[in-house]
């Protein structure tokens, strides 16, 4: 049994390596580059547009396509969020909180370096768990219930909450304004709108992209137009390859980072209805729990850029995972895999292996090739992307600002959307000038409407015990200890200093 899947395994790697594929594969590559560097502007929207062009491309190509602009779009993202704070995809906000601190004290190119090594790493390592255990795990994502749900993200909101912001409170604070304004919207049981205020552009609640550009980009500018240049003054911003290849290094020097901020993009990817906009949360509040020097977070640390983005490559192959063996979208962008499939013919789910396993491999497979070309593709772009650090700041904020409206009014072509990003812009510089956490905001802004649906659900089909069952339990345990653990960090630090 073991020699012939090997050599189906060894059949979808020839398949893939088929000069046809190897084309579309790096057409995708390049278009997700460019996608993900665009603000308000997503591979899903992209892929959507493509998915008609599908039926001409045939399963194989199409599919192949999709994966590697899914790859480097992931990665592609981090640079708008390294170099102007504003994030290339929802995903990418982590990397705004390390990455634009460490581009201000001139230190962009160190940045990209870091980003391109842990996004090659956690993309890789994701690819390769998806070729070996895609057969055997895609089951487990079942287990997954609403309860399971709810408690996930009621961990993210905690995590992010207690460990970002000045303080605890702060943080937690945080955490309660964006629940209160993911409220807005309207009700998904009985159909009525809540505090929409006549507004029906509120109809669906706040819209993400808008929210996004204005806490982080919009709200930096208010900073950015009193100084002459991004790097603040008395530091030096240095060019050409030496400082990305320094970037590389420091990230090849936190392996153990690396490899579980991947598994957890990995292991959110697999649960249906979470993304990489949960997950690269989740790891970077975990990088700053496990952190010696989790103080240092916020400031433009390496710790917690290499996480944000060893995660956010870590989640395709998690995501893929239950798309091909249970027929289950992973996130929007697998959704569009998906149809692209079944528009050719091809039903993933429980069968799909069963019938279709050279194709299933050598879709696989073309994600690790796709994080092996990401590498080299990156250093060429990163490259480049330094010299908009050298424009001065009188040219580079007005651009910001039109990157902003521009994206925000891409996201659903509304002149409204617009304005928000002018509110959100004002909300968020405020946020940060009195201490309190920007991140733990915008995640209890995402996570709240997942967690009001699931804890619904979840009391209607199982009542208050299907909170007490095994998964449920152990992620309310973390959560308590994640509640409990900067207390007592705080308690070591003060015994230490006596």
């Amino acid at each position: 049994m073991e020699s012939v899947s090997l050599d189906v395994m060894a059949s979808g790697l020839t398949l893939l390596l088929h000069p046809n594929h190897l084309m579309w594969l790096a057409l995708g590559m390049v278009a997700g580059l460019v996608v993900g560097a665009i603000p308000g502007f997503n591979d899903t929207n992209f892929l959507a547009m493509m998915l008609p062009f599908s039926v001409y491309l045939g399963a194989m190509d199409a599919v192949v396509f999709m994966m590697a602009c899914f790859c480097s779009s992931q990665a592609a993202g981090s640079f708008p969020a390294i170099l102007l704070n504003i994030p290339g995809t929802p995903s990418n906000a982590p990397t705004c909180i390390e990455g634009f601190r460490m581009t201000r004290k001139g230190m962009a190119g160190q940045a990209l370096g870091i980003s391109i090594m842990a996004s090659t790493v956690g993309g890789l390592l994701s690819a390769l768990f998806a070729v070996v255990l895609t057969p055997i795990v895609g089951v487990y994502a079942l287990n997954f219930g609403p309860a399971e749900l709810f408690m996930l993200a009621l961990f993210g909101m905690t995590a992010v909450g207690s460990l970002t912001g000045k303080s605890t409170t702060k943080g937690l604070f945080s955490s309660a304004l964006g629940l209160f304004v993911a409220c807005v919207g309207t009700e998904f049981q009985q159909g009525y709108t809540r505090a929409s205020f006549g507004f029906y552009e509120l109809f669906e609640g706040f819209p993400l992209i808008p929210v996004l550009l204005g806490v982080f980009g919009f709200a930096e500018l208010f900073s950015l137009v009193k100084e002459d240049s991004i790097v603040e003054k008395g530091h030096r911003q240095f060019s050409g390859y030496a400082p990305i290849f320094q970037g590389i290094r420091t990230a090849l020097g936190q392996w153990g980072n690396m490899i579980r901020s991947g598994m957890i993009g990995i292991l959110v990817g697999l649960i249906p209805g979470t993304g990489a906009a949960i997950a690269t949360w989740v790891s970077y509040g975990q990088a700053k729990q496990w952190s010696r020097t989790p103080e240092k977070f916020g400031t433009g640390h390496a710790e917690g850029l290499v996480a944000s983005d060893a995660c956010n490559n870590g989640v395709p192959g998690g995501a893929l995972i239950p798309t091909v063996t249970l027929g289950i979208p992973g996130s929007g962008t697998t959704l569009v895999v998906m149809a692209a499939l079944m528009i050719n013919g091809v039903t993933p789910g429980p069968s799909f292996f069963g019938e279709h396993a050279v194709e299933a491999y050598a879709i696989l497979f073309s994600l690790v090739v796709a994080n092996l070309l990401l590498l080299p593709l990156g250093l060429g772009v990163a490259r480049l992307a330094t010299r908009v650090t050298a424009v001065p700041n009188r040219f580079l904020v007005p651009i910001i600002a039109l990157f902003c409206m521009a994206g925000s009014f891409a996201w659903r072509q509304m002149v409204f959307d617009m304005n928000l990003v002018l509110v959100f812009g004002v909300f968020g510089a405020l946020l940060n000038r009195y201490g309190y956490s920007v991140p733990a905001f915008l995640l209890a802004l995402l996570l709240g409407p997942l967690a009001e649906r699931n804890f619904i659900w979840a009391v209607q089909i199982g009542g208050t015990d299907s909170f007490l069952r095994p998964i449920a339990l152990v992620i309310l345990i973390a959560t308590v200890g994640v509640l409990v653990l900067p207390v007592f960090m705080k308690q070591m630090a003060l015994k230490g200093k006596t």
